[in-house]
Order: C-alpha cells, then structure tokens, then sequence
C-alpha cells in the first residue's frame, strides 16, 4: 500500500527491531485496540489515521476508471467524486466512519437515516454535488438501494432536483417509523478527529462508539460484525477538561493506546520526500488496500485466541500491584487523593511518587499490544527465541505507549524531575522495573518450579514481600489451577 505518513523515527526497539509510528498503528488495529494519536498541528495525526482508512476501503481506488477521468481532466478526485465514478464499489468496500469532533455532534445521526425505502424506495437524506464522468460537471445525486440491494448513486435531471428536495424537507425526521441504521452500523474503523473539541457531554456519547456498539432509543447495536476499532486525534495543549466529572480520565482509559507523536517527529529526511512529492497542504487519502484490512481483522482473531505466555502475565499482574505499592506497605489506591503528596520518595527511576498502577483495562491493552508488537518484530526478521526471551521488553515497550499519557502520571515529579518529558520518565521506570525483574528472577523461577511441582512451600512463599507480595497470590493460584 502507499502510504501518504512518511515518518523513519524510531519509536521503539523490540528483539533488535525498529518499531515506526506506522507499526504502532498496524499494532494496534491487529489488536482491536482504540488509538489516540496526540500532538500539535502537522504533526501527521490524521495522515496516520486515513492511511489506516485505506486498510478498510476508503480513499480513493486505483480503478481504471478513475485513472481515466484523473487524466482527462487533470484532477485528484477526492472520495465523493470518486462515488459519482464507482459508487456500488465503493459503498460496497468502505467500512470507515469519519467524525469531525464538534460540540453539537449527536453519534446516533451517524448511523440512522431516513427510511426511504418506505417511501418510494429512496435512501436518501442529503442531495450530494458530485462530478459527472461523463463531461465533467457538477451533478446532484442521491443515494439508494438498487433492485441487488447495492448502495448506487442515481444523476437527477434539472427538473427533478426542487421535486426531491421539497419530498426530503416534508419528512418528519423525528418519526421512527421512517428512520433506521445505515450501512455504517458495520463500520470496521472509526475516526474521531480533534476530539478535545467535543465537550464531556458530546465525548461520553464516544464511550458507546469505542467499546464497539451504538445506543438508539435503549437498544445497543454492535458496529462492525465482530470487529471495530476507533482511532482519535487532537492537538496538544487540548487537554481533556474534567470539569464536573471525569469524562477526561474515562475516555483516556478507553483509548487503549496513547502516543504524542510530536516525540517521533518525521526526521528532515523524511519531510524532504513528503515536500519533494507533493506540496499539497491538505491531508489525503492514500490508496485503498483491503486485503490489508482483512489480514488485520485475521490477525485479531488469531491474537485474541492466542495463550498469553506466563511471563507477561506475572508482568502484567506487577504492573497491577506492583505498581501500586509505596511508604512501606500501603496502597496508592487506598490512599485516592492523598497519593503523591505522602510519598516521599521522588528519587529518578522510582515509581512510588510517579506513576499509578495500570487499571485491569490498561493491563489487556498492555499484553495485546505486546502481542502484535512481536509478531510485527518477528515479520521483520527477528529470531524466536529472542522474542520468547524478551517478554519483558515487549511488555515495556507495550506498557510505554498505552500508560505514558493515560493520566497515571504525576505531573509535578514529570516537571520537575524529567523536564516535563513523560517519555523520558517512562524509560526511567521501565528500566527501574527491568532491574528489579532481574534482581528477582531466581525468587521467580523458584516459585514457578514449586508451582511445576504441585505442592506449596512455604520457604519459597517467603521470598515475595513488599511490592512482591502479589507474587503469593498469584503463585497460589497457579497451585490451584495447575500452573495455568
């Protein structure tokens, strides 16, 4: 596929593999894994966004029809003047939804329509000017449904355009009778741009959208037949107002992945090409590539099946109590809002004054994306055994770009520790927890051989204390369950 992101920086190095922004994004559809792509105007958010669109049949296709008006006429066809070209095509391959994030935005009108079927069998809601291949000319069309059932755009004459009109503006729109879902109720992938924009009222009606279904009138509908992902952009400096609620943590927490890509800016080698190419300003879609798409929603239903290794579950479950242990025994948890200011310990690369503990949430999108993060190393080259070796790393890795910007961290000790970088305080931590995983794992491999054994030893047991202490629990139920 070619893709319009053009971006070499390094997000990451996994097994000795590089990781790029656009692998993030591949990860993270892999895994049906929500995305929220921060950073400040230009930063190429919403490039990224429609390049992943082309995975799932928007943007403009590569027919020979196209091809033949794009020469006659001279011009780059945007997506609705390519329907006025192919529409069944189109409708038919398009599985993408794109939101422009605004504060009067109501996502049901997203996927209901007028029921014109009932009335003389129109599907229509809006008239649309699209360029007739024919001559050139602007045209109205409307959409329908034709006798196969397939989505088509059908040319009014001049002497129709005011009849259809007059019909679509008599309807009574709040009639349920004549309302119904649209074809994008099976929307794969789900665009919310500038999404800070939208007040906590307009952004709690994402909730629904995220987590993959739509309420209408008390009813949920799942969007996408198994299958949907939501990907979010906004500029940096936009930052979610809690006001009075905490619609900016929830929504945060539903977008499993959070990456400010203004710290992987495109090196001057590749804004070099991006300018060289094409010195158009405004975003574009790149060419639709389905079978990408489709080995994506493959991928999903092999990862979700696949057993997540011990390693990265005892990994996870430090990073879920672990991570919430401090001043000697207590909970950040139970200490709510009197974490961080009772903590003392604000030394670099310590997380008892730095970062929360990951919700159960944050720890699924933490293993999944480790999950597709090795098997995009492993596609590029990299050797099994290094992966099966490197759990940690992935889960690092993983736990770096779901958790970095998620709210966990405590600005302060960001600020005035790490020079405002997150990233930067990320590193620290991971490698603060890489040591302690390694200065532990012989208490580790002890407790999984006792577990391998089958029979409990309290010696062993006595080995995990403090922000280890977890460790018992979980090897007790490793007992109970015969290390599984």
């Amino acid at each position: 596929m070619a893709r319009k992101y053009r971006n070499s920086t390094e997000v990451a190095d996994l097994h000795g593999v590089p990781i790029y922004m656009h692998d993030v994004v591949d990860a993270a559809l892999a895994g049906r894994l929500n995305l929220f792509l921060q950073g400040d105007t230009g930063a190429g958010k919403t490039q990224l966004a429609k390049d992943a669109m082309g995975y799932f049949g928007a943007g403009v296709g590569n027919g020979d029809m196209a091809d033949q008006v794009r020469e006659r006429y001279g011009v780059t066809l945007d997506s609705k003047a390519h329907l006025a070209i192919a529409p069944t095509r189109y409708f038919q391959g398009d599985k993408t939804l794109f939101v422009l994030g605004r504060n009067d935005m109501d996502t049901r009108e997203l996927f209901q329509q007028i029921n014109l079927g009932k009335l003389h069998q129109r599907r229509a809601h809006n008239l649309e000017p699209l360029v007739d291949p024919e001559n050139g000319e602007v045209g109205w069309y409307y959409p329908r449904v034709d006798d196969r059932g397939s989505f088509v755009y059908q040319k009014l004459k001049p002497e129709q355009v005011g009849k259809v009109r007059r019909s679509l503006d008599s309807l009574d729109d709040s009639s349920d009778s004549i309302r119904e879902l649209t074809a994008k109720v099976n929307s794969e992938l789900i665009v919310v741009d500038e999404l800070p924009n939208c007040v906590p009222a307009v952004r709690a009606q994402l909730f629904n959208l995220f987590d993959g279904f739509i309420e209408i009138q008390g009813k949920p509908y799942p969007i996408g037949n198994g299958y949907s992902v939501g990907i979010a952009t906004g500029n940096i400096g936009q930052q979610f107002t809690e006001s009075a609620n905490d619609l900016g943590r929830a929504i945060k927490d539903r977008m499993h992945v959070i990456v400010d890509v203004d710290y992987f800016f495109p090196k001057s080698s590749d804004t070099l090409e991006i300018l060289a190419g094409n010195i158009n300003p405004r975003v574009e879609f790149g060419d639709r590539d389905e079978a990408i798409g489709q080995n994506i929603r493959e991928k999903y239903k092999e990862v979700s099946k696949r057993p997540v290794p011990l390693s990265k579950l005892i990994i996870a479950n430090y990073l879920l109590h672990g991570l919430d242990y401090c001043n000697a025994g207590q909970s950040k948890r139970k200490m709510k809002e009197a974490w961080p200011n009772n903590v003392q310990n604000n030394q670099q690369g310590s997380d008892e004054a730095l970062v929360l503990p990951v919700s159960p949430r944050a720890a699924k999108s933490i293993i999944t994306l480790s999950q597709c993060l090795d098997d995009i190393a492993l596609a590029r080259g990299a050797k099994p055994e290094e992966v099966a070796r490197g759990a940690l790393s992935s889960m690092m890795t993983a736990y770096r770009l779901v958790s970095t910007n998620s709210g966990v961290l405590n600005e302060a000790v960001v600020r005035n520790v790490y020079e405002g970088n997150r990233y930067a305080a990320m590193d620290a931590l991971a490698t603060t927890t890489q040591q302690q995983f390694a200065q532990k794992e012989g208490e580790i491999m002890a407790g999984l051989e006792m577990v391998k054994k089958g029979k409990k030893d309290a010696r062993v047991m006595d080995l995990f204390t403090g922000r280890w202490k977890f460790m018992q629990d979980t090897l007790d139920s490793l007992l109970v369950n015969g290390g599984k």
